[in-house]
């Protein structure tokens, strides 16, 4: 203490983030003691954790000044400076004042002094690096400022938002959505601008990120003339176990929009991160619609939103699309319980979903995405998302039912049935995997039965199909020319906690669902 010069503000700074290092160290290496706060820039204090993990602890050593002066023991000698402070600290809580001699002392300064000149020279190097790292720097001040013109002109000039940052970001957006409603103040501009930067900055980082891409053909109903092939559309329209039956030709239908001819499996095992998709920090997430938001809280709508435009951005990236044309068309959270049967529409409990194909449920479904908010052996058992294709021609190896198999068995008479003739290909549900493909008969799909548990997930559905022109100009607000009408199309439309009649929800999500891109990118776009 009698060293510091506590004249100098980043001297200060510096000693107290190593007094914090020095905290962490020493409590059974509990380095999470001081974890980044969301609404604080990265600092020596909040960044503990990070610097601490890059002391080696076989190669750093003790300072030769204090063996030089005789001041350490003979067993502490190229000992690393944790494990010096952590001993002798140890012994002096435990054996009280005088336990230390001066030698120890003195060994003890100088371990110090190297964890601090690590913690500062760590520090210093990044503050360093030039330009960008000062503009980071610079960016998430005026993220805590919502200062979205400020945000929008350091991206420009080459700051990139990290995740940390994106987060950052987030919450920050939170709190000024909370403040404006508790005022009662309208939404300012910056809002939607500082949002826009964070969905760009989300598909950037998701792009580093696993993927596991399958081609396949694209198919679609046949429509060749033919007693046999009627019979089979018949019967797929009338029994859905006969869907797998239903005769097929390559192509793309794609109904009234505008699909590429590219269609694919795309997995993500890390689609969304721990933190964005936590039951327990929003649990809304459970059962979200976007026909009832009237009681849930702005970090979970905000949340929720957010991970549907990351699904958008990825389909249009993946499949080649400009992003003005993909719009989502449903989006909800889904509850399966094992033991259950669904009732109602698509947000409804069940432990099972039959062989669909989404197509066939809604033609203007063209781009699907399960996103999983639970992790299968330990949340549930079973329920399996499966892929369910004809085994080609003349390839019996690939079919997965066979009469010979022990396990078949077992199998009841409809399982037996099922199997027959098909290739299951199954997904193992983990939180925060998803799984994004092309909508159309050639990516048949269902989910096994949930034996035990309960699983979450998040089914939404996209279409390519335009917007008329028309129905903007029948809304009260049409296509929005200012920051400021897309802050008020997000007030009202998602983020303004009132009570509203089934009509006025059905009204308020169909124009909600066609503002979605205006609402979700930059006016340039």
């Amino acid at each position: 203490e009698k060293s510091v010069d506590y004249r100098s503000a980043d001297r200060r700074q510096t000693m107290n983030g190593s007094v914090v290092t020095l905290l962490c160290l020493l409590g059974s290496r509990a380095l999470a003691f001081v974890p980044p706060s969301p609404l604080v820039p990265p600092s020596p204090r909040s960044r503990t954790p990070e610097l601490c993990s890059t002391i080696d602890r076989s190669q750093v050593q003790t300072s030769p000044s204090a063996s030089g002066r005789g001041g350490s023991s003979s067993d502490q000698q190229g000992n690393a400076p944790i494990d010096v402070c952590i001993e002798n600290l140890g012994k002096r809580l435990k054996g009280g004042p005088g336990t230390l001699s001066r030698d120890e002392v003195e060994t003890v300064d100088a371990a110090l002094r190297q964890i601090i000149d690590h913690v500062e020279s760590s520090v210093m190097a990044e503050q360093n690096e030039g330009s960008k790292g000062d503009d980071n720097n610079d960016l998430r001040t005026a993220i805590l400022e919502m200062d979205g013109q400020r945000v929008s002109s350091l991206i420009e000039s080459g700051a990139e938002m990290s995740e940390s940052d994106s987060e950052l970001a987030f919450w920050a957006v939170v709190k000024e959505v909370d403040r404006c409603e508790e005022e009662d103040l309208p939404l300012p501009g910056d809002v939607p601008v500082v949002l826009h930067h964070i969905f760009d900055a989300d598909l950037r980082h998701l792009l580093t990120r696993e993927k596991q891409t399958t081609n396949v053909t694209c198919m679609q109903p046949d429509e060749a003339v033919g007693i046999e092939s009627k019979a089979k559309r018949l019967n797929y329209i009338m029994d859905d176990g006969c869907h797998k039956d239903l005769p097929l030709a390559e192509g793309r239908r794609c109904e009234g929009g505008e699909c590429c001819d590219k269609c694919s499996r795309n997995i993500f095992p890390t689609f969304a991160t721990d933190v964005e998709c936590n039951l327990e920090k929003f649990p809304e997430l459970s059962s979200l619609t976007f026909n009832n938001l009237g009681k849930v809280r702005t970090s979970t709508i905000l949340m929720f939103v957010r991970l549907i435009e990351r699904v958008r951005r990825t389909i249009a990236q993946e499949y080649g699309l400009p992003l003005s044309l993909v719009l989502p068309l449903q989006a909800y959270s889904r509850k399966y319980v094992a033991g259950t049967t669904q009732k109602g529409g698509g947000g409804g409990e069940g432990d099972f979903v039959i062989l669909h194909t989404d197509e066939a449920t809604h033609s203007g479904y063209h781009y699907s995405c399960v996103l999983y908010l639970s992790t299968q052996g330990e949340d549930f058992e079973g329920g399996n998302f499966v892929f369910n294709d004809p085994v080609d021609e003349g390839d019996k190896s690939a079919d997965i039912y066979d009469e010979d198999n022990s396990d078949g068995a077992d199998m009841s008479l409809a399982d037996a049935i099922r199997l027959v003739g098909r290739k299951l290909t199954p997904f193992h549900p983990t939180k925060g995997a998803a799984v994004i493909f092309s909508s159309g008969w050639e990516n048949m799909h269902e989910v096994e039965t949930i034996t035990s548990g309960t699983r979450y997930a998040v089914p939404c559905f996209f279409t390519t199909c335009p917007v008329p022109d028309a129905a903007y100009d029948q809304m009260v607000q049409g296509k929005p020319k200012t920051n400021e009408d897309i802050a008020d199309d997000w007030l009202h439309l998602l983020l303004a906690h009132r009570e509203e009649s089934p009509v006025e929800s059905v009204g308020r999500v169909k124009e909600l669902l066609m503002k979605w891109h205006y609402m979700c990118a930059p006016l340039t776009s």
